[in-house]
Parts: structure tokens; sequence; C-alpha cells
């Protein structure tokens, strides 16, 4: 008979090995090309679904000490998890602001990535509760049609710039549909 937790392993069908080194060394790999094209480049770290089965909360503090400074979670829960282990960097929640969810968002210092109008108006609406201005990402759909404002809401921002007012504009991101693609225009 194998011992309690060896027989446990085997039962399970699979051992997963986490290398933080590793993780650590995809990270600055991907930090120093950027930083090799001579812009101003910085490297965030996605740490959603337990950074992907691998463990957020370690992944997260390994990554902050290589001088990670963004991260990104999917779910408001995730976010405030993650905020517990790294007490100062930003820690934005990819799928936006649901409803009744602003005074958790203040409370942990998570930024929401808006996603639509209806998200921006609550979190403006919001920083006039709280009376401070707070962080936010806008998200543009360029084609993947998943999240994001659209084309048109979009343009509603450019020509209605006082709809951001109370809101620390981050970051303004995309998820490109087809990045390696040069001859695609979105």
């Amino acid at each position: 008979l194998l011992p309690e937790r060896g027989r446990d392993l085997i039962l399970a069908g699979a051992i997963l090995s986490i290398d933080l080194g590793a993780i650590a060394a995809n990270w600055r790999g991907l930090r120093d090309a950027g930083r090799a094209t001579g812009r101003q480049v910085d490297c965030a770290a996605v740490l959603k679904a337990d950074a992907y089965g691998t463990g957020a909360a370690v992944v997260g503090a390994r990554l902050a000490a290589e001088g990670c400074r963004h991260f990104f979670v999917a779910h408001i829960d995730e976010g405030i998890a993650l905020r517990r282990v790294l007490p100062e960097p930003p820690i934005y929640v990819l799928n936006g602001l649901l409803p009744g969810t602003e005074p958790d968002f203040v409370e942990h210092r998570l930024a929401p990535v808006l996603n639509h109008l209806a998200q921006l108006n609550a979190w403006r609406a919001a920083a006039q509760r709280f009376n401070r201005a707070l962080d936010a990402v806008v998200h543009l759909d360029t084609g993947l049609h998943r999240l994001g404002f659209s084309a048109e809401d979009a343009q509603v921002l450019v020509n209605e710039r006082g709809r951001l007012r109370g809101l620390r504009l981050a970051l303004i991101m995309s998820h490109l549909v087809a990045s390696e693609d040069t001859s695609n225009p979105v």
C-alpha cells in the first residue's frame, strides 16, 4: 500500500508541478522584449482563474517581486483575494462593473475594466457618491466581439469627454482579434 498522500496523487491521475522561476523568466522575457522596442512599455500579469490554476497569490507575489506593476483578474472575487497578497499595485477586473459591486471595488481599491456606457455611468456615479476620483480602464472592442465598447459607444466618449469626469483613466485597452496578422486593419 502507498502512503495516503501518494495514493491521493495516483488516484488524481495527474501531478502538476509549478515552476515559479520559469513563470518569472517568461514575464521578464516579455517585459524585456517590449523594452527592446525603445518605447515605454509595461508588461502586466493576467492572473484570472487562480492564475490559470497555478495559484494567483503565489504567482502574483513572485511577479511583483520581479517588478510587475499591473495585474488583471477576471472577476471581482479574484481581485479581492489578490489584494490581500498585493496591497499596493493596481488590480484591474476584466469582466467590468456588475451592478451593486461599486462599494467592493472602492473598499478593495480595484479598478473595473469598463466595457460599455452603462458601466461607465455607474462608475462615474460611484465616484460622485464616494466623493473621490476612481481609477478605471476603458476597453475598446476591436473585433473580438466579447467585451468592450462598440465603435459607436467609443465615439460617444470621444465626442463627450465629460463622461469621464470623476474618473482617472488608468488604461485604454483592447483584445486584438488578429494581432499576428499585420494586414488585418483591426
